[in-house]
């Protein structure tokens, strides 16, 4: 018979006037992995909150291992025993594996460390629990699956019954995700339970033994194993689809190539992009964003091997000045990296026209004309005077509107649907079709393909530096199978 681990019976939590969670109904059970699709954002970070943390809430109860830990009538604010593996680490960077496994630990007492004692322990323990790390290494030198895995150890190692794992297709490779997902399968195994956040359904599917479908705070339908099918969950997500189809694209001439291209990571890297066209990089071992885009922006050159844009070569002294030579770029964390937190929507918006224009003044013509072409689209929140008070999605949409604005050439997106709830994402990948749509170029550089395959027209598969498998539009079913 399955135990109950987790239950929240129709918990409401309000702040700042709005209510963040909704009558919301959920339960987990010891053994099992329970995913979460989120449709919304909202909500999200208070649910995690509050599975870890006994909080004040509205109304409603929570159990927890069979206990009430927390109710509308009494929050301690305790912790229960849970634990988070997320982009950010929870690990201490200068130390060992060891001191983060054992000396950090609430609860340890010892004045004298007797460190061979502690690693021959940590070692026992990975051993009995299957977890291969190099456990001499310290946390800074760490890679991302090892990372996770070293946090997994930590937490059964506290007696966390519970472990939450949100997003890990956002942090690990291609290659790192199966081996953690492994992992978790044998804890599940062993008894814990896990909660696995998604961005994608197909991806939760994969490993969940039950799907939960989160929006606005809710509970709105759990999937059982044999209904974890892209069938059930289409009535659910229909609506979120945008059914607008691009124009043919004109695959006469090309727009960027990267010609055997040798550079860090890259090994004799070749691909060409096309005008209005959006070519998907699937970076199977999450090591080349960083030099495709030294080589684009002016930060490196090649070792061997060159790169043309628009049958031009395109020289690191052409690259130092990628703006005007038509290339823009979106980083991962295009919000702490492209936007100005305290200056207006319209400053952020035209920021950059200048040197679009050739001018150092945006006449006032051109300035109005802007906003009354993109008010409709920005809505209130063109008036904004603060960017801070703006939604992920208003602020996402306000660099993709910048960008439009300049009419590149290239557009190069690094894992454009890292951030965000489904609602996000699928506004982002409305205005990358935008951008395609005005015949720009569109190259992503991603980990974990999920809904990029939908306006991408081409697949290519990246591994150790070079192109091992290549897909066009109509492959992609078999490939999300």
């Amino acid at each position: 018979m399955k135990r109950e681990l987790l239950r929240m019976d129709h918990v409401n939590l309000e702040a700042g006037g709005e209510r963040l969670l909704d009558n919301l109904n959920f339960q987990i059970f010891a053994g099992e992995i329970m995913g979460l699709v989120s449709r919304s954002f909202k909500g999200h970070d208070q649910l995690i909150g509050l599975i870890g943390y006994n909080r004040p809430i509205t109304s409603g109860t929570v159990w927890y291992d069979g206990k009430i830990v927390n109710s509308y009538s009494y929050s301690d604010g305790s912790a229960n025993r849970v634990y988070v593996i997320e982009q950010k680490s929870h690990l201490v960077e200068g130390l060992s594996v060891v001191d983060n496994i054992f000396v950090l630990r609430s609860g340890f007492r010892k004045y004298f460390i007797n460190e061979q004692v502690l690693l021959e322990q940590t070692e026992r323990f990975f051993q009995e629990n299957g977890i291969h790390v190099d456990i001499s290494k310290r946390v800074n030198a760490l890679d991302s699956l090892e990372r996770c895995l070293v946090e997994l150890g930590k937490a059964l190692l506290l007696g966390c019954r519970l472990i939450i794992v949100d997003n890990p297709g956002n942090f690990l490779s291609q290659h790192e995700l199966p081996e953690f997902q492994r992992m978790l399968r044998k804890v599940r195994d062993d008894g814990v339970a896990v909660l696995y956040i998604g961005n994608h359904h197909q991806e939760v599917f994969r490993i969940a033994d039950r799907t939960s479908l989160f929006y606005d705070g809710q509970i709105r339908k759990v999937f059982e194993r044999d209904e974890m099918t892209d069938r059930a969950i289409a009535p659910y997500i229909m609506e979120w689809q945008d059914q607008n189809q691009l124009p043919d694209l004109d695959f006469e001439d090309g727009v960027l190539h990267f010609h055997h291209v040798h550079s860090g990571s890259l090994n004799g890297l070749q691909f060409v992009l096309h005008k209005g066209e959006c070519l998907t990089l699937l970076d199977m071992d999450n090591r080349i964003a960083d030099d495709i885009l030294g080589l684009l922006t002016g930060g490196s050159a090649c070792a061997r091997g060159r790169i043309t844009l628009e049958h031009e070569l395109y020289t690191p002294k052409r690259a130092a000045r990628y703006l005007d030579e038509g290339v823009a770029v979106i980083p991962k964390d295009p919000v702490e990296h492209l936007l100005f937190p305290h200056r207006t929507y319209m400053e952020n918006l035209t920021f950059l026209l200048d040197r679009k224009l050739g001018r150092s003044l945006i006449p006032g013509r051109i300035y109005r004309s802007i906003r009354d072409e993109y008010a409709p689209l920005a809505g209130a929140a063109i008036d904004e005077t603060n960017i801070l008070n703006l939604s992920l999605e208003e602020q996402m949409s306000l660099i993709y509107y910048r960008v439009q604005l300049l009419h590149p050439r290239v557009l190069i997106c690094i894992q454009p649907l890292a951030r965000g709830d489904m609602l996000c994402r699928r506004k982002i990948l409305s205005l990358i079709r935008e951008s395609l749509r005005q015949g720009t170029a569109v190259l992503i550089t991603t980990t974990n393909v999920s809904d990029t395959l939908e306006i991408s027209d081409r697949l290519m598969v990246v591994e150790g530096g070079i192109c091992t498998a290549a897909y066009d539009k109509p492959e992609f079913d078999r490939i999300a199978r």
